[in-house]
């Protein structure tokens, strides 16, 4: 049986019950530089990380996938989630690169991935 309210909003996935989610995978990240004739509006609209769009599926309590506080993803971008993570052999390579980058950045210097 359906929990009342469901068909005014339906958990896309299951269908039985009311979505109480959006999916929260960043599905397009918007990185084009507009600009303005005001500086500080022209910093805010540019600033990394401003612009992005989520997938925004509803789903219920049930059927989202939790992945940290207030962030959830449907089972579809939750196995997307999963896979992001390197193999381990190149791991390694991305550790190497951070570790020089964070002694960069603590040296005042520019990292320059070589």
């Amino acid at each position: 049986m359906n929990e009342l309210g469901v068909f005014s909003n339906p958990c896309a996935l299951c269908k039985k019950r009311k979505a109480t989610k959006l999916c929260d995978y960043i599905v397009k990240y918007d990185n084009s530089i507009i600009f303005l004739r005001d500086h500080q509006m022209f910093k805010e609209v540019n600033s990394p990380g401003y612009k992005h769009e989520t997938c925004d599926l509803p789903m219920c309590d049930e059927c989202a996938k939790n992945v940290e506080h207030n962030v959830d993803f449907c089972p579809h971008h939750y196995k997307l989630h999963l896979q992001a993570e390197l193999p381990e052999h190149l791991q390694k390579h991305q550790r190497r690169i951070k570790r020089e980058k964070l002694r960069e950045v603590m040296e005042g210097t520019e990292c320059t991935g070589k």
